[in-house]
């Protein structure tokens, strides 16, 4: 099912355990989106722990850094790098399997879209379908993310929830999300194993 976790600007960056928690929780690879110098920087295809805090380390983020990590459960399209998120906002499908893309705006998603699933498809997954298909047709400019309508549409249609950048680093968030401490989680997957043990 996957979860994201937004770091807006401001707020600080997830801690390694915490990161390791939904890798481990959502194992089937993982990326992250950042924005600076008017363009999302995205960085995926992450398919061991090792390699995404090694990659996080050179980032040196901080709390004035806006960004977005995924972590992916794959529901379409089998488990590989080209399908984790996020993606670029294009309506090219080449696009969608870029590992290492600058663009206008990037999303990341959570859930299993309805209307574009389709188990018979082993390249691309719902989420790169919706995206070059619908999100390129409702997202067309930076004021359409603080566009309350646009982003109830997109509910509508996907029903499920996302997590939409742009090159200034606003983040659009569709679907309710955790806030814990500024931090905004998809759902409780972030969360560490509590055991209640009766002695």
């Amino acid at each position: 099912m996957c979860i994201i976790c937004v770091s807006p600007e401001n707020v600080r960056q997830p801690d390694r355990n915490t990161i390791a928690t939904m890798f481990h929780r959502n194992p089937h690879g993982a990326g992250y989106m950042f924005a600076r110098k008017g363009k999302v920087h995205i960085r995926k295809g992450f398919m061991n722990l090792t390699a995404l805090l090694n990659a996080l380390a050179q980032e040196q983020f901080t709390a004035a850094d806006p960004v977005v990590y995924h972590f992916r459960i794959s529901t379409q399209a089998g488990v590989g790098p080209e399908m984790t998120h996020p993606f670029p906002l294009s309506n090219r499908p080449a696009h969608m399997k870029a590992l290492d893309v600058d663009c206008p705006c990037g999303v990341a998603h959570n859930g299993i879209i309805r209307l574009t699933s389709d188990p018979r498809n082993h390249e691309y997954s719902d989420t790169a379908i919706f995206t070059t298909d619908y999100l390129t047709k409702i997202i067309q400019r930076p004021s359409d993310l603080r566009n309350t309508k646009r982003l109830e549409l997109i509910w509508q249609l996907a029903q499920s929830k996302f997590a939409i950048m742009d090159g200034k680093g606003y983040i659009a968030t569709v679907g309710e999300f955790v806030n814990e401490d500024g931090l905004l989680f998809s759902n409780t997957s972030y969360q560490s194993f509590r055991y209640d043990l009766p002695f």
